[in-house]
């Protein structure tokens, strides 16, 4: 098992390379993969902390919210399937040699856990033809949580999204529509890939590949992460949410982030952006970004020892965050959530029969 304090993993940053964006791609409402950034959202330009008066309620009862809690890794499965002919390159080759395949989230939550340690993750890890696969599944604390979830809080969760709706149009230079329904299955997204330096590893890397949603692009094609935030930057916003914040964007490269100023009541009064730089910097004392991914590099590596190069083909583990031990802890697989790799992704590749 792995500890979590932060002063382990209080050493020099490791490298990083700069995440780069090798594909962009659209999931349209029924969730199917459409290559390029023809789907994508233009932000619309503001005036940095310009006064606005955007309602997020507008539009609550027509909202249509997704459920993707069945979907894993499919619509990144479905992007890979969508570069090659069938039984054309191996998977490897798609991946840009990658070592580990995942979504951005799983590593945003690895990231934050010696400073966000109470919130449980796990998932699990599966190398087949040489890479890594690593899969999300939902704690019995996030089961929970989303169960007692109230009113309040799906609708703050409805602001969010409506915001961006404000903020966006379908073509560089158009209008915002904000009077159709807001459609989360809808979304805009990117493949990441970088490598990061293994912990005692004489330089040694390991390549990552990931895809992450991504609000819009800006009329620069800039990559653009909006969040809406209660009235500043301040109280709790730097000790839970401004690490969370930090991760998401700096794993897809970003320097800013576009922020709503807004009310208890759901009304963005201001937009403003804060720089990456600035998140990290007012954050001393609180958490670190150098303890973020040395914490990543230590966890990718221990799944890479327990899967190593050459082993056989759909060997998993599990790997869990428990808050009350504060470690992790790497275990055997149960069977049934194994299966993440879908029929048609294993059948496009002519991947091995599991056995």
């Amino acid at each position: 098992n792995i500890l979590t304090r932060p002063d382990i993993y209080d050493q020099k940053f490791p490298f990083f390379a700069r995440p780069e964006t090798i594909s962009e791609y659209a999931v349209t409402s029924n969730r199917q993969v459409v290559l390029g950034r023809a789907k994508a959202k233009y932000l619309c330009p503001y005036e940095e902390n310009g006064k606005t008066n955007f309602d997020l309620n507008k539009g609550r009862d027509t909202f249509i919210d997704k459920d993707v809690s069945s979907e894993k890794l499919d619509v990144l499965l479905r992007w890979a399937c969508a570069q090659s002919e069938e039984g054309g390159a191996r998977p490897k080759k798609i991946f840009h040699e990658a070592d580990v395949v995942c979504w951005r989230g799983a590593l945003t939550r690895i990231g934050a856990t010696p400073f966000a340690d109470r919130d449980s993750w796990r998932f699990i890890a599966q190398r087949v033809d040489d890479v890594i696969y690593i899969c999300e599944y939902p704690t019995e604390e996030n089961e929970a949580r989303k169960a007692a979830m109230t009113d309040r809080d799906r609708m703050m969760t409805y602001w969010g999204f409506k915001f961006e709706q404000y903020m966006t149009t379908d073509e560089l230079g158009g209008e915002p529509d904000t009077a159709s329904p807001v459609d989360c299955r809808e979304e805009f997204a990117v493949i990441c890939k970088t490598r990061i330096e293994v912990p005692g590893g004489r330089g040694r890397c390991l390549k990552l590949l990931y895809g992450a949603e991504v609000d819009a692009i800006d009329g620069n094609g800039t990559l653009v992460e909006m969040k809406t935030q209660r009235k500043a930057l301040e109280g709790g916003f730097w000790k839970f949410k401004s690490i969370k914040w930090w991760l998401q964007s700096f794993l897809i490269g970003l320097e800013k982030i576009t922020v709503g100023y807004r009310d208890d009541e759901g009304i963005v009064e201001r937009v403003g952006s804060v720089r990456l730089s600035e998140l990290s910097q007012r954050s001393q004392g609180i958490w670190k970004g150098n303890v973020c991914f040395n914490f990543i590099a230590t966890v990718l590596t221990m799944v890479e020892q327990r899967l190593p190069h050459g082993s056989p083909d759909y060997g998993s583990c599990h790997v869990k965050y428990d808050p009350v031990s504060k470690k992790v802890y790497v275990e055997e697989a149960k069977e049934e959530e194994t299966q993440f790799l879908n029929d048609e992704f294993r059948k496009h590749f002519k991947l091995p029969e599991r056995l």
